[in-house]
C-alpha cells in the first residue's frame, strides 16, 4: 500500500489517530486495562481542531475561505462512509432487530445524517433507557459534536481571523477556558449534557485550533532533547489517560486535561523520537488512515453481538468483533473514502449532490420510523410485548439525576379527598407505582408517589455516587422534602418504602456507598452496611412516631441476562439462532431462570433490611423476591407478558403479579378514616422540613 502523500502530511498524526481509535475499540470490547479508552474521542477532537481549525484560520487569513467549499470538503470526508454503514446496519436490522429496535435505529441513523446524534442521545438518557450497548449508531454522537462545532467556529474565525494573532489566541483561549469551566461545573448537575453537548466539549477542539494558530505565527521549535522530552511526556500522558480512569470517573471536566494535554504535546513535538520512530511507523499509519471507517464499523458489529447475546458478551468475543471490523473498515477506506474525497465537481455541485442524497436517505429512514420499524415482519404478539416494555420505561413521577424538588402534579399526588397511601423510594419503587396506585384506588385510597433515581428512601443517609458528584446532596434534599410532606399530611395512613437496597454493593456500582449527608465520604463496606441498618431503623421509627403504618419492601431478584430482551427474542427465529451460536450454554427453563442466571440481592444486605424492620412498631416487611422465586429459580415472564423491562426493573405485568400476592400490604378501611379524610391534603408547594426530620438528618 502506497504511503506517498502531499508535502504537508504528518505521518505522526495518523499514528496518533491509530492510538485514539484503538483505545476506543478496546474500551468498547472491555479489554483490561484499557478501561478509559473512551478518551480516544477526546484525542480525535484535539486532532480535528488542530487540522481543520488550522486550515480555516489559514484560509481566512489569505482571504480564500468559502463556506460552500468548506462544507463540500466536510461532506466528501464524512458522508460517503457514513451512508454505507447506515445502509449495512439497516439491512442487518431487518433480520436481527425487533420493530421497536429498528424504529429506534432508524431515528439514530437520521440523527447521524443530520449531525445531531449527540443531542438525540442526551435527550434519550434516562434511568429506563434501553441499554446503550444495543444502539448501533451510538458512536456517531462524536460526529455530531464535531459538525456542530464547525457550524459556528468558522464564523468566529471570520470575525477575528484578521486580528493580530495575539488577540486571536486570547479569544480562543478565553472561550476554551469558559467551556472547560462549564464542563467542570456541570458534572455534578447535568453529567449527560456535559458529556454529549457541544458547549462543554468545544474546548477540546478549540485547544487544537489554539495550537495550530500558535504554530502558524510563532517558531515553536525546541532543542532536540527538549523536543524528545515533550514527545515522551505526551505519549505518557495519553497512555496514562487510557488506563487511569474508568466509566465511573466524572468526565470530561478537569480529568480530560490529561488526554488533551498529552495530544497537544505530541502535536507540538513533531520530529521527536516518539513522533518519528513510533507514531510514524507503517502499522500506526495504516490504522490511522482507516481510523474513521474503523470507528464507524467496529461499534455496529459489537452492538449486534450484544443484541444477539443472551448475556453480556465476553471481552474476547467483542475484541474479535473489533478485529473483524478491520476488514470492512479497510474496504470502506479504499473503495468509499478515497474515491469520494477525490471526486470531481465544483463545491456548489458537490453540496447539492450530498443534500439530495441526504434528503433521499432520510426519507427512506423516515418510512421505517413511521411504520413502527416494519412491524409486519414478525408475529403481532411481539409488538404487544414491546408495548408492555415501553410502558414500563416511561415513568413521569420518577425524578431524574439533578432534580431535588418534589413533583406535586395531580399525576403524582392524587387528590379525591380520600385517605392516602404514599410510596417513597428509587427507580425500583417507581416500577411498582402504577400497580400499587391501582391497588390503592380499589381499596379506597388516594396515592402519592415521591421517587427519585438512585435515591434510597432514608433519613440521615444518602447514596454517594462519584459518577454523579452532586447526587448525594440532591437525594438527601429530596428525601427531606418527601418525608416532611407525608409526615405533615394526616391523610397519609400508609407509607411504603421500596428500593434497590443493595445498589451501592452491586458489581457495577463503582465506588458508591451509603453516606452521611454531612460527611459525604466512603468509609468502607462495613460502615456502609451499618449506615443502612441505622438509617432504616430511624426512618421507620420516625414515620411510626408520626402515626403512619410503614411497609418496607425487599428488593426483586435480578438476572445475569436481560429478561426483557429474551421476551422479545423468543419471537425472532434469526436472532434466536444467533443467540444459540454466540452463547450455546445459555438456557432458561420455560419462564424460570435457574439460579446460575440470577443475581439475587446480596444476602448481607437483604438480612440487614429484614432485621432493621423486624422489631419496629407498626412496621411490616415483605420480601418481593419470594413472590417470584423458588429453589428452581426465579420467574421472569408469564407467557407473552415480560415481568421485567431490563435485568432489574419490573414491568407493569411483573408488578401486578407480585403485589397481588402480598396479603395485608394495604390496611383495611375503618371508621377513623372518615375523620382523617376531612383533613387538608398535601399542599401544592413543598413543605418545610419537620423537626423530626431535621434531627434524623443532623
Amino acid at each position: 500500500m502506497s504511503l506517498n502523500l502531499h508535502a504537508n502530511y504528518r505521518r505522526d498524526i495518523d499514528g496518533l489517530r491509530a492510538i485514539a481509535v484503538t483505545a476506543v475499540v478496546l474500551f468498547h470490547a472491555s479489554v483490561y486495562p484499557v478501561q478509559s479508552g473512551f478518551v480516544g474521542v477526546d484525542i480525535f477532537f484535539v486532532i480535528s481542531g488542530f487540522l481543520i481549525g488550522g486550515i480555516v484560520y489559514r484560509d481566512v487569513g489569505l482571504g480564500t475561505f468559502s463556506f460552500v467549499g468548506f462544507y463540500a470538503r466536510r461532506a466528501r470526508r464524512i458522508l460517503p462512509a457514513l451512508m454505507v454503514i447506515i445502509a449495512a446496519v439497516m439491512l442487518a436490522g431487518l433480520l436481527f432487530s425487533s420493530p421497536a429496535e429498528l424504529r429506534q435505529t432508524s431515528l439514530g441513523a437520521i440523527s447521524a445524517l443530520l449531525g445531531w446524534s449527540n443531542i438525540l442521545f442526551w435527550k434519550q438518557i434516562s434511568y429506563f433507557s434501553p441499554d446503550a450497548h444495543l444502539n448501533p449508531f451510538l458512536m456517531t454522537w462524536s460526529l455530531g459534536v464535531e459538525e456542530q462545532f464547525y457550524l459556528f467556529f468558522p464564523v468566529l474565525l471570520l470575525l477575528i481571523g484578521r486580528w493580530r494573532h495575539v488577540y486571536v489566541l486570547g479569544v480562543i483561549g478565553a472561550l476554551c477556558l469558559g467551556s472547560l469551566c462549564m464542563a467542570q461545573f456541570g458534572l455534578g448537575r447535568w453529567p449527560a449534557a456535559v458529556f454529549y453537548l457541544l458547549p462543554t466539549r468545544a474546548w477540546e477542539m478549540g485547544m487544537g485550533t489554539f495550537l495550530a494558530v500558535a504554530k502558524s505565527n510563532y517558531a515553536l521549535s525546541f532543542p532536540r532533547p527538549v523536543n524528545h522530552l515533550i514527545g515522551w511526556t505526551g505519549l505518557f500522558l495519553v497512555g496514562l489517560s487510557i488506563i487511569i480512569f474508568d466509566e465511573h470517573t466524572p468526565f470530561p471536566g478537569l480529568a480530560a486535561l490529561l488526554p488533551v494535554g498529552g495530544t497537544l504535546a505530541l502535536l507540538l513535538s513533531d520530529g521527536s523520537f516518539v513522533n518519528r520512530a513510533i507514531l510514524s511507523t507503517r502499522p500506526f499509519i495504516w490504522i490511522g488512515r482507516i481510523s474513521y471507517s474503523w470507528y464507524l464499523w467496529h461499534w455496529p458489529l459489537m452492538a449486534f453481538v450484544w443484541l444477539c447475546s443472551a448475556r453480556a458478551p465476553s471481552p474476547l468475543l467483542l475484541a474479535g468483533a473489533g478485529i473483524v471490523s478491520l476488514v470492512p473498515a479497510a474496504l470502506s477506506w479504499r473503495y468509499i473514502e478515497q474515491p469520494f474525497r477525490r471526486g470531481s465537481g465544483s463545491a456548489p455541485v458537490v453540496v447539492t449532490r450530498y443534500a439530495g442524497s441526504l434528503a433521499l436517505g432520510i426519507s427512506v429512514l423516515a418510512v421505517v420510523y413511521i411504520s413502527n420499524g416494519l412491524s409486519q415482519r414478525f408475529d403481532p404478539a411481539l409488538t404487544l410485548a414491546e408495548q408492555v416494555l415501553a410502558e414500563g420505561r416511561g415513568e413521569p413521577c420518577l425524578a431524574n439525576y439533578g432534580v431535588a424538588s418534589l413533583n406535586l402534579s395531580p399525576r403524582c399526588v392524587h387528590d379525591t379527598g380520600r385517605p392516602r397511601v404514599a410510596l417513597l423510594g428509587d427507580s425500583h419503587a417507581s416500577a411498582l407505582a402504577a400497580s400499587l396506585s391501582h391497588m390503592a384506588d380499589r381499596a379506597g385510597f388516594d396515592f402519592v408517589q415521591f421517587t427519585k433515581s438512585s435515591c434510597p428512601p432514608l433519613l440521615g443517609t444518602t447514596r454517594l455516587m462519584p459518577t454523579h458528584p452532586g447526587h448525594a446532596m440532591q437525594c438527601a434534599t429530596y428525601n427531606a422534602q418527601a418525608f416532611a410532606a407525608v409526615m405533615h399530611d394526616p391523610r397519609v395512613q400508609t407509607v411504603v418504602l421500596a428500593g434497590y437496597w443493595a445498589a451501592p454493593f452491586a458489581g457495577d456500582a463503582g465506588r458508591d456507598a451509603y453516606a452521611d449527608p454531612q460527611d459525604m465520604a466512603d468509609h468502607g463496606v462495613a460502615t456502609s452496611l451499618a449506615r443502612l441498618d441505622v438509617a432504616l431503623r430511624n426512618t421507620t421509627q420516625i414515620l411510626a412516631n408520626a402515626h403512619k403504618h410503614v411497609v418496607v419492601l425487599g428488593d426483586v431478584p435480578q438476572f445475569r441476562f436481560d429478561p426483557a430482551k429474551e421476551a422479545v427474542t423468543a419471537f425472532m427465529p434469526m436472532r434466536l439462532h444467533a443467540e444459540h451460536m454466540l452463547d450455546p450454554s445459555f438456557r432458561t427453563v420455560g419462564e424460570v431462570a435457574p439460579p446460575a442466571l440470577l443475581t439475587v440481592p446480596a444476602q448481607p444486605v437483604a438480612d440487614v433490611v429484614r432485621r432493621a424492620v423486624a422489631d419496629g412498631q407498626d412496621v411490616s416487611y415483605f420480601a418481593l423476591a419470594d413472590g417470584l422465586c423458588s429453589p428452581a429459580g426465579c420467574k421472569f415472564r408469564n407467557g407473552d407478558n415480560p415481568f421485567y423491562v431490563d435485568p432489574q426493573h419490573l414491568s407493569r405485568a411483573g408488578a401486578d403479579f407480585l403485589l397481588a400476592r402480598l396479603d395485608g400490604l394495604l390496611p383495611v378501611m375503618g371508621e377513623p378514616m372518615a375523620r382523617i379524610a376531612a383533613q387538608p391534603p398535601i399542599p401544592t408547594t413543598p413543605l418545610p422540613v419537620s423537626d423530626a426530620t431535621q434531627v434524623a438528618i443532623h
